[in-house]
């Protein structure tokens, strides 16, 4: 397949749904030769925050000197971007090159089950990506692959790797509770299952660190309890912010990053004391790659203020205005957004152009970000999941200055030219980003 049929081939499989679980994901991999036998894994679970600490880690180990893989979803601008060598989405041409290989094993797995007549093998889209990920790195030698689960922990594709040198567990929230329970601590306990021995973790209710102190996972259809060595990042104390960046304080030392919100502090210190335990486990890493790593990362529509809009998306930003993006996706991320707002844009008319997906608790989203909006634009995400911009509509009800567009980024364009809008967010599902890259 070139690149256009390897899109056109994960497109017709993703309508086929998601089906949980890690038996097949692990049947793939043994099928592909277990690359991730092969490779160090650095897993990611978590509510908010596990993109940036994701990129937090992908950067200072960078800095220090790895050959570095990142897995990650939902991509952003750019689909490519859910594989990452370096920081840098994997290129078309290997997009298409390690999709086909996955594709050809498994049809010549589909035609070999079909013959002895032992079932059927048909792997999700998620799946298919995530063998894509760990193929592309063991065949690129990546030192190090850092691996964000794309839901929950549990029955996550991601979780079917064989050994971890380190699980991470960022902040637990409320959100698919449909799939994964409906409190913090049943939650807590599906995402707590990616920890094989060694985790790091932010300090969280007492429900939610009873399960991450007491995680268990099943192997081979047996239940298996860990006793955890635990790290909690805890004490980082701001310095200073303002809208290019902040300092803080944590351990000792100060560090600076270029993401914004105390949110960003809570998400860097993790990574901070995740690099302490990874030197712990003979890795290599400097003080020095530890500051450039953290203060050189990035993390789109996570409170970024965009930069350069025009040339890459062709936004023209009127003088004194300002755009940001933001992927609020559940009630926890727009409570984080409505934080910095009040943090580092007080005094300022603040419009949203917003979109939310159906399967979220969108009520509760527009009940936070209505504490900062002055005005909203409703739009309708490019998800067959989104819930339509009538809709929100009438969620808004009226308790602010709301319109519709069904152009997302003509929505973006009209509000900055807005003589009474001076800063303009871009906010909800992540999905809203992918029209713009």
């Amino acid at each position: 397949m070139d690149y256009s049929e390897s899109l056109d081939y994960i497109q017709n499989i993703s309508r086929s749904g998601s089906d949980y679980g890690l038996e097949r994901m692990r049947e793939l991999l043994d099928i592909l030769g277990s690359p991730d036998d092969h490779l160090k894994f650095i897993h990611v679970a978590g509510t908010n925050g596990k993109g940036s600490v994701t990129a937090y880690l992908t950067s200072v180990l960078k800095a220090a000197g790895y050959n570095v893989g990142t897995y990650n979803s939902p991509s952003v601008f750019l689909y490519n971007e859910r594989w990452l060598i370096n920081g840098i989405p994997l290129k078309d041409e290997d997009v298409a090159k390690y999709m086909s290989i996955v594709r050809e094993t498994i049809e010549n797995e589909q035609k070999l089950r079909s013959v002895l007549g032992i079932g059927e093998f048909n792997p999700t889209a998620f799946e298919i990506e995530t063998a894509v990920a760990i193929l592309s790195f063991y065949e690129k030698e990546c030192d190090v692959v850092v691996l964000e689960t794309g839901l929950g922990g549990r029955w996550d594709a991601t979780n079917a790797v064989n050994s971890k040198e380190l699980a991470v567990i960022t902040r637990i929230g409320l959100d698919h509770c449909y799939l994964l329970g409906n409190t913090l601590g049943e939650i807590a306990s599906e995402k707590a299952a990616i920890i094989r021995k060694e985790a790091v973790t932010c300090p969280q209710s007492d429900e939610v660190m009873n399960e991450i102190k007491h995680p268990h996972f099943t192997e081979n259809g047996e239940e298996k309890h860990i006793d955890t060595d635990l790290y909690v990042a805890e004490g980082a104390e701001s310095v200073s912010y303002n809208i290019s960046g902040q300092e803080f304080d944590f351990e000792g030392d100060r560090y600076r990053i270029k993401l914004l919100g105390d949110h960003q502090i809570e998400n860097a210190s993790i990574a901070v004391k995740a690099v302490k335990v990874l030197r712990k486990k003979h890795f290599n890493i400097s003080d020095e790659a530890l500051k450039k790593g953290l203060e050189t990362a990035r993390w789109g529509a996570r409170f970024e203020v965009v930069e350069n809009a025009e040339e890459r998306f062709n936004i023209v930003i009127p003088e004194g205005k300002t755009l940001i993006f933001d992927g609020s996706h559940n009630p926890q991320g727009a409570k984080t957004l409505t934080d910095a707002v009040k943090q580092l844009l007080k005094g300022r008319h603040i419009h949203l152009v917003l979109g939310i997906l159906k399967d979220k608790d969108y009520n509760g989203i527009v009940d936070e970000l209505l504490n900062v909006a002055d005005s909203i634009t409703a739009v309708t995400p490019p998800s067959p999941r989104a819930l339509d911009k009538d809709e929100l509509l009438k969620t808004i009800n009226n308790r602010c200055k709301a319109d519709s567009s069904d152009d997302i980024k003509q929505a973006v364009q009209d509000a900055l030219n807005k003589d009474d809008a001076d800063v303009v967010i871009l906010c909800g599902s992540l999905t809203l980003f992918e029209i713009l890259g």
